[in-house]
């Protein structure tokens, strides 16, 4: 058990910060009710599915009360969205994510992890992408924006941009030209950023990572580095600590806050009408993780014609796509399950479509319409302000 103590010791201050008070089971707030916190606790109720619960389980590991093992391993990726939905409503801020990836990294240590975990990793390790899909389309996407290696913006497209949404990445690059800025990309050396790695308890392999990122951007010479997934934005800012040694002196923005000063600067002009009742739905690494929530209103609102409506849950509140940075590929059932119960709400607040800024969450998203069979437009945030570019 000793691998576990060193681990979750520095954790223990957060565990016995909890008071099992059940904030992260569910809230009231006067104006809204009573509202769901945990996803996945809503579903099958166990309280180890709980922010407190992942605390008890850590404690008891720490104790020795308890021994890791398969079950016990697989129970931590599937009870667990990382959403950070139980921290961000817990009164004391206790950081159930960190303790989860603690407890992660001690079931990878000793080799269990889940099959559907594993098959992703070895896909980053051959081929840099969680798809394990060839380095020929992030050749193809250079040649397709056709950019310079080098610059001082460069553009961060991210793996789901890359190998499943190339057309959001020539949206948001035409959108960059348009203001002016000199845009680069890094083609076949833009590695996966690594969150999952880090996510599914791979610290050294994320590092390894991070590390060649990071050299690949300064030798382009960027001062800002400009992601479009919030996965990996809130990777890329994380880089500077894995690293100790700083993250090479560029700035990482996210597509949506860069977008939302070219429009106010009025560098970026809308003028065709996108006439739609649209709804938001708040990305949880851009939301809880970064806070990020007032720009891409802000962006919608500069579309003429369109007509933004809030679901119940926004915001710090919003309630998770259900994809998590693992979970969709180990409990792709429970990730539709969650992302129904958003579409649905999307739905109640009357909206003709449901508009993202993150690329896994359209994907749950896409998915869950299949599924059900039902009928609701999705956007990327940044395909409706091409639309209504003069």
């Amino acid at each position: 058990m000793r691998l576990v103590k060193v681990d979750l010791e520095k954790l223990k201050g957060e565990m016995y910060n909890c008071v099992r008070c059940g904030y992260c089971r569910e809230m009231v707030y006067p104006q809204m009710g009573s509202f769901g916190v945990c996803p996945l606790y809503e579903m099958y109720g166990y309280q180890s599915y709980t922010g407190k619960g992942k605390v008890l389980i850590g404690l008891a590991l720490l104790e020795g009360r308890l021994s890791m093992s398969k079950s016990l391993a697989e129970h931590l990726f599937a009870s667990c969205l990382t959403c950070k939905s139980c921290t961000a409503h817990c009164p004391n801020e206790v950081d159930v994510v960190s303790i989860v990836l603690a407890l992660r990294e001690e079931a990878a240590r000793r080799g269990l992890l889940p099959e559907e975990i594993r098959v992703v990793d070895s896909n980053i390790d051959k081929k840099k992408n969680p798809f394990g899909e060839g380095e020929e389309k992030r050749v193809e996407l250079a040649s397709t924006l056709g950019l310079p290696e080098t610059g001082e913006v460069l553009y961060f497209a991210g793996c789901y941009v890359t190998y499943r949404y190339p057309e959001v990445a020539r949206a948001e690059v035409e959108l960059l030209k348009r203001a002016g800025l000199n845009v680069a990309y890094l083609g076949e050396d833009e590695w996966c950023c690594g969150i999952i790695k880090k996510f599914e308890g791979k610290p050294s392999e994320y590092r390894k990572l991070a590390e060649h990122n990071v050299e690949a951007i300064k030798a382009s010479g960027a001062e800002t580095v400009v992601a479009t997934c919030p996965g990996c934005y809130h990777t890329l800012r994380d880089y500077s600590e894995i690293l100790e040694r700083g993250a090479g002196g560029f700035e990482v923005v996210h597509f949506t806050q860069l977008l939302e000063k070219l429009l106010r600067e009025g560098r970026i002009k809308l003028e065709n009408p996108v006439k739609k009742t649209v709804t938001y739905h708040d990305p949880c690494h851009l939301g809880r993780y970064e806070e990020i929530y007032e720009q891409p209103r802000s962006v919608l609102a500069s579309i003429p014609g369109l007509r933004l409506v809030e679901m119940r849950r926004n915001r710090r509140n919003a309630w998770c796509c259900g994809g998590g940075a693992t979970h969709y590929v180990y409990n792709f059932d429970a990730s539709i399950r969650v992302a129904l119960t958003r579409l649905d709400e999307a739905e109640e607040a009357g909206a003709e479509a449901l508009v993202t800024s993150c690329p896994l969450c359209l994907t749950v998203f896409r998915n869950a319409l299949r599924r059900a069979g039902a009928k609701m437009e999705l956007y990327y945030l940044s395909e409706l302000v091409r639309k209504s570019l003069g």
